[in-house]
Parts: structure tokens; C-alpha cells; sequence
């Protein structure tokens, strides 16, 4: 079973580390195991029931409230913040099929899907919604992790075969990254992909990358433009630790790509903030 410092927890969840260990004294929450260090480790389930306490405290529960809850009343209140969308026949039928752990069948359908809409179309109206789905069941049921994981292995093979297939080194450079941990390679990869598909060159550092790595990489790079990528879906992670750091990044243009970092817009008037795939599209063809 994996474990977590509390920096990861932290970083997985959005909560700050300080706050952690003020909730733990006034609240007794169960107190995680310590290493020969003395230095907390968080087990899986123990990092799933902050992500469930960070969901309902970002949709304006107090921690007060929850805490005075008991285990069933935070999975119904957290059943009411995430309501199921209706979610098309083509994306709950691959759901059902990652259930099964159907590789096979699970990519086939995938497959098919690219090929009758193209990638582009598939990632906005079918992997995108259905990232958003699985993380949604995952908040609600830690068990749903595996079935998650699954599905973003494969979907992560195909974007990675179609950035293959785009052309390289096509026009003006991008500098790439992500900092946080939790599933955000698949929102680099569809970002590389985009940045291929519309004649730029991305570079690409991948994810769980520090802000000041990325600093460093870009100054060697000499990159114009650089992108700091969150999640295009709801999730708990959350940029907003990273944004000071990142504005302090001297680059002629910043951008931060995440479906919520935009609520910070006004305190960073130095970084463009890009919400979903139609933002960037505009971007890179408008203004790239």
C-alpha cells in the first residue's frame, strides 16, 4: 500500500500541511503512522478521506460541519456535491467496460471512437467528460481508484501514439509542466498533442515538476511561452500554492492551464489564465 508525507497530501488535496496538523489537534483525528524519522506517512485511505473533506469545503461546507459528521452523512453530502451527469451512451458504455478491466474491448471502443471523430473531438465530447466521471467515483469510493487508473493507462497510450503522429519541431517553441501528482499527465499529454496539432513545438517536463525546475528548464530552453497545466476536469488538487511562485517566473508570457485556476485571474495579472481546450485552441491559432 502506498504511502504520503504531508507535503504530498498537501499537494494531492490542496489542503496546506499546516492546516492538516491544526486539524489533527482540534478535531483528534486519527494521527498517521510514523516513520524512524518521525515524520508522518499517510496510507491511501487516509489520503482519500482528505480529498472527500477538501471536496465539500471547496463547495462551502465548513470544517466544523464535517467533522461533526459521521462517515455515511460526508458520503451523502458528497453523493449531493458530485451529481452524476448524464453521460453519454458512448462514455458510459467504455465505463462499464473499465470496470470489467476489459483492456481489450476497453481500447477497441477507444480506438473506434478517435477514428470516427477524430482525436480532437474525442478528447473534448468523450475522454475529457469521462475523466471528470471517474474522478468523480473515485471522490465518492476510494475502491474506484483501480478502475481509474486502468482507464488512464489506456486512454494515456493512445495520446501518446496520436502526439506521436503529428510532426515535430514545426514552428515557435512551448514550454510545458505540471506540478502537481494525481492523474495531470493525461491533461499534458492532450495539451502536447493540441500544441503539435496546431504547428508549434511543445517541451514537454512532464508532471510532479517544481516550479523552480521548470524556471530552470526554460531559462536552457529559451523558450518564449510557457504553460503551467492542472486538470481540465473537477479534481481536488489544486494550483493555487503554485501561482506565487509561478508569477514570479520571468517569461515575456505565462499561461496557466486549468479548468478552476481562473478564480485567481485577478490577483495575477502577469499569468493568462486558460480554462478547458477551446482557450488554448484560441491561443495557439489567434494569437500564436
Amino acid at each position: 500500500m502506498m504511502e504520503y508525507s504531508i507535503k504530498e497530501v498537501s499537494q494531492l488535496t490542496g489542503i496546506k500541511d499546516f492546516t492538516i496538523r491544526m486539524w489533527e489537534k482540534r478535531y483528534k483525528m486519527p494521527l498517521p503512522e510514523r516513520g524512524d524519522n518521525k515524520v508522518r506517512k499517510y496510507k491511501e485511505n487516509e489520503l482519500h478521506n482528505f480529498m472527500r473533506i477538501s471536496a465539500l469545503i471547496k463547495r462551502g461546507f465548513r470544517i466544523s460541519e464535517i467533522m461533526g459528521m459521521s462517515p455515511d452523512e460526508v458520503s451523502e453530502k458528497i453523493g449531493m456535491v458530485f451529481v452524476p451527469k448524464r453521460l453519454d451512451l458512448k462514455i458510459d458504455r467504455l465505463m462499464k467496460l473499465a470496470q470489467t478491466f476489459s483492456d481489450t474491448e476497453f481500447d477497441k471502443e477507444l480506438k473506434h471512437e478517435i477514428i470516427d471523430s477524430g482525436l480532437e473531438a474525442a478528447i473534448v465530447n468523450v475522454i475529457i467528460p469521462m475523466m471528470e466521471a471517474m474522478e468523480a467515483k473515485y471522490i465518492q469510493n476510494s475502491d474506484y481508484l483501480a478502475v481509474k487508473q486502468f482507464a488512464y493507462d489506456t486512454i494515456r497510450r493512445r495520446l501518446i501514439v496520436a502526439a506521436d503522429v503529428e510532426e515535430q519541431e514545426l514552428g515557435e517553441k512551448v514550454m510545458i509542466f505540471s506540478p502537481m501528482q494525481d492523474s495531470s499527465e493525461l491533461s499534458l499529454l492532450i495539451t502536447d498533442y493540441l500544441i503539435k496539432k496546431y504547428k508549434k513545438t511543445p517541451i514537454y517536463c512532464g508532471d510532479n515538476v517544481k516550479v523552480s525546475q521548470a524556471k530552470a528548464a526554460l531559462q536552457k530552453s529559451q523558450c518564449d511561452k510557457i504553460i503551467m497545466v492542472g486538470h481540465f476536469y473537477d479534481s481536488t488538487e489544486d494550483l493555487a500554492p503554485q501561482l506565487d511562485a509561478f508569477a514570479k517566473v520571468d517569461c515575456a508570457q505565462k499561461y496557466v492551464l486549468d479548468r478552476n485556476a481562473a478564480d485567481n485571474a485577478a490577483k495575477y495579472p502577469s499569468i493568462m489564465f486558460l480554462q478547458n481546450v477551446d482557450d488554448l485552441k484560441k491561443q495557439l491559432l489567434e494569437s500564436w
